[in-house]
């Protein structure tokens, strides 16, 4: 084995043995991350198909702009939160880390995303309110339901895969955990046309947060 490889094996070693990579953590900050930003993005991320006024009307609010923005925000911590998540998580994949990474990475793009094209609008008019500037007036809705698209595909599409991927991988999640992703990863790639079903995401990244807090304990 080359002293090249050797290096770069110790390197990956010593990031997968810091504290930081207890799978708990990183699940527990993406958790309440994703939770409040979804419940402050609401109203928009729930008009999704809904009519031009709809939209008019929510973003007309000056509270409803700000709760869009702040959940935007939150959001976009969430998806970098995640890919911490799936680098911990990957640490005890062996051979199947590089597709949990991937994968993990890809659903966090997906939120970012979808984070941005819901600030654009509320931003947008934030700013004209206070310089006197326009802001975002026609066409308040096309941004909004692009949002829900790069969150419902461009997110919980390959968090779907992501979810599968850990099922398959030997020892990583507990049996009964196992024999339940499949079914939730199926669900969760559906999620553009069943809506509410990036819920059982939630719930599998609690179960695996709280499988993981079991088992760390005993070591702590």
């Amino acid at each position: 084995m080359s002293r090249a490889t050797q290096r770069s094996m110790k390197g990956e070693a010593d990031l997968c043995s810091s504290t930081m990579l207890n799978v708990s953590r990183p699940g527990i900050v993406f958790l309440i991350l994703l939770i409040t930003a979804v419940i402050l993005s609401g109203d928009v991320a729930g008009s999704f198909a809904d009519p031009d006024s709809q939209f008019v009307s929510i973003y007309s609010d000056a509270s409803n702009r700000a709760a869009y923005v702040a959940g935007a925000f939150l959001l976009v911590l969430a998806g970098l939160s995640f890919v911490w998540f799936a680098h911990a998580l990957s640490c005890e994949a062996g051979s199947h880390r590089a597709p949990l990474l991937i994968t993990g990475a890809a659903a966090a793009i997906g939120m970012i995303v979808a984070a941005l094209a819901w600030a654009t609008v509320p931003l947008s008019i934030s700013f004209g309110a206070l310089y006197d500037d326009p802001g975002f007036e026609s066409g308040q809705s096309v941004l909004p339901q692009f949002g829900w698209v790069a969150f419902a595909l461009g997110a919980m599409l390959p968090a779907g895969i992501f979810i599968a991927i850990a099922a398959r991988t030997p020892g990583l999640l507990p049996r009964w955990l196992v024999l339940a992703s499949y079914p939730i990863a199926i669900l969760v790639c559906l999620t553009a046309f069943l809506f509410m079903t990036f819920v059982l995401f939630v719930i599998w990244v609690i179960a695996v947060t709280a499988s993981h807090r079991r088992r760390a304990r005993p070591g702590e």
